[in-house]
């Protein structure tokens, strides 16, 4: 199904978005239609279809528009015209291109990722249980193989302050590099103030002896350090910088809790880009309200 022509290939890269029936997928979707807009971009609604083990996308018998492949397949078409509705109530003026693609919801959006300039899911939060038994997250997945920056949204946007706040990780890696190149632009595209911030571990003795003074003006040089060249290319963002202790990924989430997006650098290991996501944004995954934006390496190499 698609609403409209496709972009023409040579185009702007779209706002990817997986949509399905949840309230989770229209969150999701809000963000992406007000995100598109704010960039000037096209946006592509995805619906996967799940098809049940034994059944059959094109059966070729005499009436097939009968068959319940394809009521599914209409039940997907449904789903997509309702999140057209949805947003071309909230942006009129969008250019909206959606699409339905047969199997698993992961497999679909990372191959619609390589397209994206961005790839967007709604997702619920996931209490202690699931976070230890629910295998392979939607998030987790896409954050590990997808080519572009992920970007996961668990709550209506309900950023405090004014203007609007975006807050980076910064580990010194090449990584943490890209991730700081987005977080600048998604701030000026904005109007939000950039918040980098730095997390150490201290051992108690460490505290005590005196040492905290010292770490704190080396982390300080260290954000300085990150943030310089993007200051000077984009003026009129406000910077501020802060260095929090303890675990890394609730620091991070503490710190962003009310703010427009986190955003972080992923992992992938070695020569198996991918196969494997850093703890912090892994962690971040299940734990930051606000949403949370990873930013994959540009050389595929290990990093955040």
């Amino acid at each position: 199904m698609s609403t409209t022509p496709a972009p023409h290939p040579h185009g702007p890269k779209p706002v990817v978005v997986g949509v399905s029936k949840s309230a989770a997928s229209r969150i999701g979707l809000a963000w992406a239609s007000d995100e598109a807009v704010l960039r000037h971009l096209p946006l592509r609604l995805v619906h996967a279809l799940e098809w049940p083990p034994g059944a059959d996308p094109a059966p070729h018998v005499p009436h097939p528009e009968r068959t319940w492949s394809a009521h599914f397949r209409s039940g997907g078409d449904a789903v997509l015209r309702e999140a057209v509705e949805f947003v071309h109530a909230r942006h009129p003026a969008l250019h909206v291109e959606a699409r339905a693609a047969d199997g698993p919801r992961a497999r679909v959006l990372v191959e619609q990722g390589a397209e994206a300039a961005l790839l967007v899911v709604g997702a619920k939060h996931l209490n202690v249980a699931e976070q230890l038994f629910t295998v392979s997250p939607l998030g987790v997945t896409l954050t590990a193989h997808a080519g572009c920056p992920v970007v996961v949204v668990r709550e209506a946007e309900h950023a405090a302050g004014e203007p609007p706040l975006v807050v980076v990780g910064v580990d010194g890696s090449a990584n943490s590099r890209d991730a700081m190149a987005f977080a600048f632009e998604e701030a000026a595209m904005s109007g939000a103030r950039l918040r980098a911030v730095v997390v150490r571990y201290l051992h108690a003795e460490q505290a005590a002896g005196g040492e905290r003074d010292d770490v704190e003006n080396r982390s300080r040089i260290e954000l300085s350090e990150a943030t310089a060249g993007w200051r000077e290319k984009y003026p009129d963002v406000e910077v501020e910088y802060q260095v929090r202790y303890g675990h890394p990924a609730r620091a991070l989430a503490h710190t962003a809790a009310h703010a427009r997006c986190l955003v972080v650098g992923s992992r992938g290991l070695g020569g198996f880009r991918g196969m494997l996501l850093g703890s912090v944004s892994h962690v971040l995954l299940h734990q930051a309200t606000c949403p949370l934006i990873v930013v994959p390496p540009r050389d595929g190499t290990a990093a955040y």
